[in-house]
């Protein structure tokens, strides 16, 4: 098998557990077992068959056993670990580069401790480790110095070995409580190390780890805590069912309960989640829309203002008047920036496109690497300014550590990529971060009055850092890619148990729908009706999701409902109407519209589509009532006098609709123009005059006949009810058809 089916697999067997199938489930086990010779599973196998015979028995019988539903999670417990044993088995079997990793990071622990055999290799037994942890005094050493390489070898084999691990021992665990009390390890390395604890769990399930996120969640430091509950809210997203067998984990959850600080900082996890479902989609839209129109804008611009005669030294620091004249004549370009920047500064993912390309240094070749948090005296950026002045150096890293909108992984890409810019380039970029500093001193200080702030800052970084990780690292394919997944925390038991306040529901719904998530906020109003929520907007917001999903049924239900609250019942007929239309019940729309007509006598759009409607149900003379309204109120207007025009000509009132069509082939007429008023000469007899306007529709048409015959025969019924003879008609079109070839 190879990785992907393996998970396959392994993923079937969890929704079957999920589903209460065990015996499903345990079939599953048994024939990959045996297929694939991991028949040393088969024993444990046969004692959870067992055991669930028993319990089974039992139940039919009517023994009653208090105990039967703990027998039933610890069984159900026993058969996922079971599956996590089997599978992890039929991966190691794999060519992953993980595999080759964990191979690798076994070796180099056999080499200083020969004796221990392979399941006791850990925390415990990592020597530097155990010497960092004795140490109280804070190891800040950014040099090459042999104590320093140990001790990063010593943080890197953590992160490996708490990533690695299938399943922490009990020492493991009180190991990594170890290094996060530690006043010698600092907070960087410790975030790094929350990472390392979260890949664990998404490699495979281990309830350790997740005691340790919860565990870490109340750290003082919130660059540690904010990381850990990312973390947690992903785990418990994947994880759901499986998490409510464990009555020490629930337990531990339970505490977060009414915790309105945890609920408050698990909406911003959850929105910035959700936000990072748009980070493609923004940049497509920046290099296919953006970009072009900023690199024509500079062509322009330097061409229009002679841009090259303005760099002189003794103007270089004047601005061209000019310059705010010509973005004004680029509203588009404004706008896009304009709405980039509100994206940006709301925690939107702007730069992925620009820094995509610049994870290759040898710095993300050490994979942890991509967590780690930027602090400017980080060997890696030490080494790479070390041949900038020292002003240069403490601008650029002192901005850079400030600034709110690159994430770490960002932050060390733009300083390891220096070393290759033009010394103009670095002159530029010193400048724009020292006319920033007040302006990121600014925001924080604000964070430093609002602590919560600065959370949010601290989680939206570390969801890019991890966008960047799942979707940019070489080892991708084998990781797995959690933004692929729907990951909605807010919708499982766990969420219910914790936060029973909707308005956290709420505001992930309307982030949901406010950008256009029509689906996932279709599902959260769904569940807030279920809650016994019941006003206006919900149902309107409903329907709105349901007609642009295309559900227009359902829609219209969910407006009537709305309806009856009677507060905005002109936008809600309007919507009502719209989707009879869609269902083709154009009785229904019309008499929605009267309705809506009703409530403003004055809207055109409503007089156009009643006129419509009753066209469409053959009743011409009631729609030329509400096109003389539109025409009255837009008099000359082409676009007002084209419906009053047909419906007198399907009335049969030719001489009336004569003059319309007089000053409709005046104006600047389309190929519908002309057939009509070949019609119309049809219908009085002049016949020559006719094809004239037919010839000019085809050419209007480009030429397309297809089309033009089209609309002829669809009309035909009109022409024969205005007096002409049917037998005429396909002599008009071989006359139009060999008059149009003849050109």
């Amino acid at each position: 098998m190879n990785y992907r089916e393996i998970e396959d697999w392994y993923n079937n067997v969890c929704k079957l557990l999920g589903q209460q199938r065990v015996l499903d489930a345990l079939d599953k086990i048994a024939a990959i077992a045996v297929q694939k010779g991991n028949t040393g599973h088969l024993a444990r196998m046969d004692e959870l068959r067992f055991t669930y015979g028993n319990m089974l028995s039992y139940t039919v019988k009517g023994i009653a056993d208090p105990q039967r539903e703990l027998i039933y999670n610890r069984l159900l417990v026993s058969v996922y670990e079971l599956a996590d044993n089997l599978r992890m088995d039929l991966i190691s079997r794999t060519s992953l580069r993980t595999i080759g990793m964990k191979h690798e990071l076994e070796r180099e622990m056999r080499r200083s401790s020969e004796d221990m055999a392979e399941s006791l290799l850990g925390l415990s037994f990592d020597h530097e480790l155990e010497e960092m942890l004795r140490s109280t005094v804070l190891f800040d050493d950014e040099t090459e110095s042999e104590t320093a390489v140990q001790h990063r070898n010593a943080i890197i084999r953590a992160f490996q070995l708490l990533w690695l691990t299938h399943k922490l021992t009990e020492d493991d665990a009180v190991r990594v409580l170890m290094i996060f009390d530690s006043t010698s390890i600092p907070w960087y390395e410790k975030s790094m190390l929350v990472s390392a604890l979260t890949l664990g769990m998404l490699r495979c399930f281990d309830y350790r780890k997740l005691e340790l996120l919860i565990r870490l969640y109340d750290e003082e430091d919130c660059r540690i805590s904010q990381r850990a509950l990312v973390g947690l809210i992903i785990t418990i997203s994947i994880y759901k069912n499986r998490i409510l067998l464990y009555p020490a984990i629930m337990e531990r959850l339970f505490l977060l309960r009414g915790n309105e600080r945890f609920a408050t900082e698990a909406e911003s996890v959850m929105i910035q989640l959700i936000r990072s479902k748009d980070t493609e989609k923004i940049t497509r839209r920046f290099r296919e829309e953006i970009i072009p129109d900023v690199i024509k804008f500079n062509e322009d611009l330097s061409e229009k203002l002679n841009l090259d005669k303005l760099m002189s030294p003794e103007e270089f620091q004047d601005k061209n008047p000019d310059w705010e004249k010509y973005f004004d004549n680029q509203p588009g370009l404004v706008r896009k920036l304009e709405e980039l920047t509100n994206m940006q500064m709301e925690g939107a993912d702007v730069f992925l496109g620009a820094f995509a390309m610049l994870k290759s240094f040898p710095f993300f070749s050490e994979l942890p690497n991509w967590f780690m948090p930027f602090y400017k005296e980080h060997y890696a950026i030490v080494n790479a300014l070390k041949g900038e002045d020292e002003p240069f150096k403490n601008i650029l890293a002192g901005g850079i550590e400030r600034s709110v909108f690159m994430c770490n992984s960002d932050k060390f890409s733009f300083i390891l990529n220096i070393a290759n810019m033009p010394d103009a380039q670095k002159g530029l970029i010193g400048q724009m971060f020292s006319a920033e500093a007040e302006q990121y001193e600014e925001l924080l200080s604000e964070e430093v009055n609002d602590s919560s702030l600065r959370s949010k800052r601290v989680v939206i970084q570390y969801i890019q850092d991890l966008y960047r990780f799942f979707r940019l690292h070489p080892l991708r394919n084998e990781i797995g890619d959690i933004f692929s997944l729907p990951l909605e925390f807010h919708l499982t038991s766990i969420f219910d148990l914790l936060i029973d306040d909707t308005a956290r529901l709420k505001a992930v719904t309307s982030f949901y729908f406010d950008n256009d998530h029509y689906d996932e906020a279709l599902r959260i109003y769904q569940l807030l009706e279920k809650k016994g929520e019941s006003y206006a907007e919900l149902f309107e917001k409903s329907g709105y999701c349901c007609q642009q999903k295309g559900n227009y049924q359902d829609a219209i239900d969910c407006y009537r409902k709305a309806d009856l609250f009677d507060t905005n019942r002109i936008w809600l007929l309007g919507k009502i109407a719209q989707c009879h239309l869609k269902l083709s019940d154009t009785r229904a729309a019309l008499e929605t519209y009267l309705e809506l007509d009703g409530l403003e006598t004055d809207n055109l759009k409503t007089a156009a589509a009643i006129g419509t409607c009753y066209l469409n149900l053959n009743e011409p003379g009631k729609a030329l009532d509400y096109f003389y309204r539109i025409e009255f109120a837009d008099q000359g207007s082409a676009r007002a006098m084209r419906p009053v025009a047909w419906c007198l000509l399907v009335l049969g009132r030719t001489d009336e609709a004569a003059p319309y069509y007089q000053q409709l082939l005046a104006l600047e007429p389309n190929a519908y123009d002309y057939i009509n008023a070949g019609h119309l000469a049809f219908c009085r007899g002049d016949k020559q005059q006719a094809a004239e306007y037919y010839i000019s529709s085809i050419r209007k048409r480009d030429g397309d006949l297809r089309s033009f015959l089209k609309g002829f025969f669809a009309d035909s019924n009109v022409l024969i009810r205005n007096g002409v003879d049917k037998d005429e008609l396909p002599l008009m079109v071989d006359y139009i058809r060999f008059s149009a070839g003849s050109e």
